[in-house]
């Protein structure tokens, strides 16, 4: 969740009596999160993470909270992983000391206790091995509640029997924890209730009030179509996060076509809608969910061995559903999750692929321009590599990345708007693009493109799979305008999944 200030009167409304401070948290900058932190009833937590040159939690976060509830003293602390330094792309991490969140915690609990806390929680922003360790390593935490990952769990921790609740993300999914202290122990028993936030769910008026007021202020604007896809696009961090995505190679693509580039390498934490587009109609609202950071590009130069460096950091947390997992465009490769971090590139699998010609093996030794996203150049999210490569175009030159998506669109109503005449539109095809609207024309079609060299006619229905473009720009199959229609193209191959479906086929 990012904090912005639409978010304060939410939380205020909804009663959150305390909160770990996350990576998007401070998507805005320093100044911005402690300006939102000061108007929130309520404090914010990270105890392990202090600001260089003092004793005091970065961002004028507290530590921990202790208060009575229903006749049980609760503590509460708020904890991160070290992976999550990796993650802030708009403050400076050489600001912050990080502390080990397994020491910080058992020092913070047994503090706690010490005060009178009964139950103890640990309140974190990790993904769920490092909540396991914690409920592993400091059994003195009856609970951890766990932020970060996007998904959904609980369950009782061996040996020590602790209780871990991660309850999804953006408010789709809560839990409800009940929680007794046997007069015969000093343990407590717990419980965990799934609810599941849908339709079915009455609408709390006091917060409707203030999503209303929100969302006139916003207008019409996020109704307002913006293009069509022919397929549905699958956004939902399971899969941008875990292999090749439809709509990773759409925003690669067009993103790599905009920047000049000859290849893109994506950070999958981009794309942010977690859901899937159905075929139709876009509008403006599914474009803001998908791509809502300003996010400026780079072009970079770099080796083909820099390129397989920064792909072994991409499937270097595979499985983990984590946001630096690549989306790409320009090139294909394989990867082999069985092996270590940072040898799990096939030898040989990395492939340079334009739009038109076959794909050729990437060389080791040349340079290729790459683009990638100012905060990757920067090193973020475990790409050092790039922090060695010569800059072609910084971020005040390069293209925004949302706004080449929504150039796009633009591009493609103004082919809809001609109607035999040829179009040279770049960032779509690099082609001559003629509409051949009547079946007579599509008879003599060989015959036009003779008399027309370097012009690419297409019909009304689908082009080949030769002529589609990637899917940047398809006819729609019944009216004729263009949409797009991008597809999963083998350019990410899991070998694992490789195997086990050519075992399923014999």
């Amino acid at each position: 969740m990012t904090l912005g200030k639409q978010m304060v009167p939410i939380l205020n409304e909804i009663g959150v009596n305390v909160s770990c401070i996350g990576n998007h948290e401070f998507d805005y900058g320093l100044d911005n999160l402690v300006k939102l932190n000061s108007q929130c009833k309520f404090p914010w937590l990270m105890a392990n993470v202090l600001e260089r040159g003092t004793d005091f939690p970065y961002a004028g976060a507290g530590t921990t909270w202790i208060q009575d509830w229903n006749g049980i003293k609760v503590g509460v602390v708020g904890l991160v992983e070290e992976e999550w330094l990796e993650t802030l792309g708009a403050v400076n991490v050489s600001d912050m000391i990080y502390q080990d969140f397994v020491e910080v915690g058992r020092e913070a609990a047994r503090a706690m206790k010490a005060k009178g806390a009964e139950l103890l929680i640990a309140l974190t922003h990790m993904r769920e091995p490092n909540d396991r360790k914690l409920a592993a390593e400091v059994p003195e935490f009856h609970l951890i509640l766990g932020g970060h990952d996007h998904h959904y769990v609980t369950g009782f921790i061996e040996p020590h029997n602790n209780l871990l609740v991660k309850s999804g993300t953006d408010f789709r999914d809560l839990s409800l924890i009940e929680i007794e202290f046997p007069a015969d122990s000093k343990d407590p028993q717990m419980s965990v209730e799934h609810i599941v936030i849908d339709s079915s769910v009455p609408e709390d008026p006091a917060t409707k009030a203030i999503v209303d007021e929100y969302m006139k202020l916003m207008g019409e604007k996020m109704d307002e179509d913006i293009g069509e896809t022919l397929e549905p696009l699958d956004g939902r961090f399971q899969t941008v996060r875990n292999r090749e995505s439809n709509l990773g190679n759409f925003v690669a693509d067009v993103w790599r076509k905009a920047s000049g580039a000859e290849m893109a390498i994506l950070n999958s934490g981009s794309l942010r809608s977690d859901m899937i587009h159905p075929a139709g109609v876009l509008k403006t609202k599914d474009f803001v969910s998908i791509l809502p950071m300003i996010d400026n590009t780079v072009v970079l130069e770099c080796t083909g061995a820099q390129v397989v460096a920064a792909l072994e950091n991409g499937v270097s947390q595979w499985p983990k559903l984590e946001g630096r997992f690549p989306q790409v465009s320009g090139l294909k490769f394989k990867f082999d999750p069985s092996k270590p971090p940072g040898s799990r590139i096939v030898p040989g699998s990395v492939y340079v692929w334009e739009f038109e010609s076959d794909p050729e093996p990437l060389d080791l030794e040349r340079k290729y321009k790459v683009a990638v996203k100012e905060y990757l150049a920067q090193g973020k999210d475990g790409f050092n590599v790039f922090l060695e490569c010569k800059t072609l175009v910084d971020a005040e030159a390069g293209v925004v990345m949302p706004t080449s998506i929504k150039n796009h669109f633009i591009q493609l109503r103004v082919l809809n708007k001609w109607d035999d005449k040829k179009i040279y539109l770049r960032s779509l095809t690099n082609r001559w693009v003629k509409k051949v609207k009547s079946s007579k024309s599509l008879n003599n079609l060989a015959g036009l493109e003779a008399e027309n060299p370097g012009v690419k006619f297409v019909t009304n229905g689908m082009l080949s799979q030769r002529h589609r473009t990637r899917g940047l720009a398809v006819p729609h199959p019944e009216e004729g305008h263009y949409c797009i229609a991008p597809t999963v193209e083998a350019r990410i191959i899991n070998v694992l999944e490789e195997v086990e479906e050519e075992i399923a086929l014999v």
